[in-house]
């Protein structure tokens, strides 16, 4: 990708606009789109962008079928933000958006160029320092592969509430029974699946 440096002083990678389907498109914020609703977005090179069949997958989730009104979300390795930027689009009361890696001028500078006010990044790892995130939530987002998945189900049982959802992306079909598995023998039902060539998303409750 052809890397260049925009007035604000912050590195930007090129990608073309993102037509999600018919009502969304994500674009940078000099971009203009009639009859769509545009999501302003600038990537400084963290993960999610969009391009990636998995990230538009689940964002076509967020921001047309789940409930999310009024709801709780944490978003487990956020990257660029972009699910948690969805999630306050679609409704979300606040959003906590989470990564190992400092993302979190990215993803503050992703949400005020969508006039987004209610996301918190925090940057670390949870798994190992429980006083990062303590509360409970109502949504639980992770798109960061099956293993990972696996390896976080039981910090995610502990922080999700009773009747809460798991939304669960950056799977390959040929090991989503496994992680399938996984998740319910924690208590979980499947809700839904959806799949784009090989990669799956699921709705487990």
């Amino acid at each position: 990708m052809d890397v260049e440096e925009n007035n604000n002083d912050y590195t930007t990678f090129d990608f073309p606009a993102i037509h999600l389907d018919d009502k969304y498109v994500i674009a940078g914020p000099e971009e203009e789109f009639e009859g769509k609703t545009k999501i302003n977005f600038i990537s400084q090179g963290a993960f999610g962008t969009g391009l990636h069949e998995t990230t538009q997958d689940i964002l076509k989730l967020i921001l047309n079928e789940l409930d999310l009104k009024d709801k709780t979300v944490l978003d487990i390795g956020t990257g660029s933000g972009i699910l948690s930027i969805a999630a306050s689009i679609a409704g979300a009361k606040s959003i906590v958006a989470v990564d190992i890696r400092d993302v979190e001028d990215e993803v503050m500078l992703n949400a005020s160029l969508n006039n987004l006010t209610n996301i918190e990044a925090v940057v670390g790892n949870i798994l190992d320092d429980t006083e990062l995130v303590k509360e409970s939530f109502d949504w639980i987002f992770i798109n960061i592969g099956g293993e990972e998945t696996k390896m976080f189900m039981e910090y995610i049982k502990s922080h999700l509430k009773e009747g809460g959802n798991l939304l669960v992306s950056g799977l390959v079909e040929w090991s989503f029974d496994e992680v399938k598995n996984n998740v319910e023998s924690y208590g979980f039902k499947l809700i839904s699946k959806h799949q784009t060539n090989e990669w799956v998303t699921a709705v487990f409750r």
